[in-house]
């Protein structure tokens, strides 16, 4: 009898145990699924989308991806039309789209006949642009870059290119019978040349110029700069006379910014300069004024601040990203202290992850689930955002 009793019990207490498991797993589901269905409700609400998609279909497609791939219809991710978008980012996934990840923007100097630590030779910078075209980067300017109007195609990462000091190796006219003709050997020159027979990588540059003789050659610096913004390049503010703003007060700093503006205005008239590269690196005691700032009735605004740096830049939809503090890359291989363009170039291709990669429209963002955390939402705001 007390054996059969016991046994009676011993079965009662299994199945009271096995009911409280049912129920906590059920109440745990619910609540799992309730917080899935905020967390999407969420994301629905700021225009972002979580992608169900199982990675394993990234695996499946790498060795894919790497022979050459037919986009035609990558161009179909436009954000209008959710179902469609994410028929396409299957079919982008191939390249595993991160444009949260990181981008270079490189520093150059003097292009001369001797490399130096702040020289580069034109064969040299030939041989910089070959690498990062064989490298899957394509050219963009610095404010598309600051404004998220990253226009590649898709699977390839933007780099941007900036000049300081404006020397006349980087922009240099010869006189010949026929008139004047920019040297091959210049960086333009360089640059026109590698972009003609490269169409696909893009063309732009940034000239961080200063005054009252800027890329040299007195009597040409209109037809230079008239040059530069007509054939898709950039003017940098690089103060007017190259101070050093940690070294003077407020309203001299002021003064040299906003003289900057107006000259190149005056010589280009409606063109705005919206970035501005520190000299020597060294910011003003007082930084607001970089980013705006009055001068006899001249007002100037900057879009962005660079540094010297040594290290590529947040993406400009990533929570890190500091339009007055964007720093840039050494292109050079003498003293850069495992921090020059081809020691990145190489980080990135053992950590691909780490790079913006784009996924061939700009007014949609792709980035990695476990991203999410990183994503500057008010930069994001006016963008298709999808995760997976």
């Amino acid at each position: 009898m007390r054996k059969s009793f016991i046994k009676k019990q011993a079965i009662k207490l299994i199945l009271i145990i096995f009911a409280a498991v049912i129920l906590i797993f059920t109440g745990c589901q619910k609540y799992s699924d309730s917080k899935t269905a905020v967390r999407d409700n969420a994301a629905e609400s700021q225009n972002h989308t979580t992608l169900n998609i199982d990675n394993q279909y990234i695996g499946k497609n790498e060795e894919k991806g790497k022979e050459k791939q037919d986009d035609s219809n990558t161009d179909i991710l436009d954000g209008d039309n959710e179902q469609d978008d994410m028929v396409a980012i299957e079919k982008l996934l191939k390249y595993r789209p991160n444009e949260l990840g990181t981008i270079m923007i490189l520093m150059y100097h003097k292009i001369g006949e001797t490399e130096s630590e702040w020289v580069r030779t034109p064969e040299n910078f030939r041989k910089d642009l070959l690498n990062l075209y064989e490298n899957g980067y394509r050219l963009i300017n610095l404010l598309d870059y600051v404004r998220g109007n990253i226009e590649i195609e898709a699977g390839k990462s933007p780099v941007i290119i900036t000049f300081d000091d404006a020397t006349q190796g980087q922009f240099k006219f010869i006189e010949t019978s026929d008139g004047l003709e920019i040297d091959p050997d210049c960086a333009v020159g360089i640059l026109e040349d590698f972009c003609a027979h490269y169409q696909d990588f893009g063309k732009g540059a940034t000239f961080y110029i200063f005054y009252p003789y800027p890329f040299g050659q007195l009597n040409h610096i209109r037809a230079k700069l008239e040059f530069l913004v007509q054939n898709g390049y950039e003017i940098g503010n690089h103060t007017y006379s190259h101070i050093n703003l940690s070294s003077v007060n407020r309203e001299d700093a002021i003064i040299e910014i906003a003289l900057h503006c107006e000259k190149t205005s005056e010589i280009l008239p409606g063109y705005e300069v919206r970035s501005l590269s520190l000299p020597y690196g060294q910011y003003p005691e007082n930084k607001d004024i970089l980013l705006a700032g009055n001068y006899l009735g001249y007002d100037y605004v900057n879009e962005a601040v660079l540094l010297i740096g040594s290290n590529p830049a947040f993406s400009p939809f990533a929570r890190g990203f500091d339009p007055l503090s964007i720093p840039r890359i050494r292109a050079s291989e003498i003293n850069v202290d495992g921090q020059g363009l081809y020691d990145w170039i190489e980080y990135f291709k053992n950590n691909p992850i780490k790079k913006y990669i784009s996924n061939g429209n700009s007014s949609t963002i792709v980035i990695p689930e476990d991203l999410r955390g990183q994503l500057d939402e008010a930069a994001a705001a006016n963008r298709k955002v999808y995760f997976y």
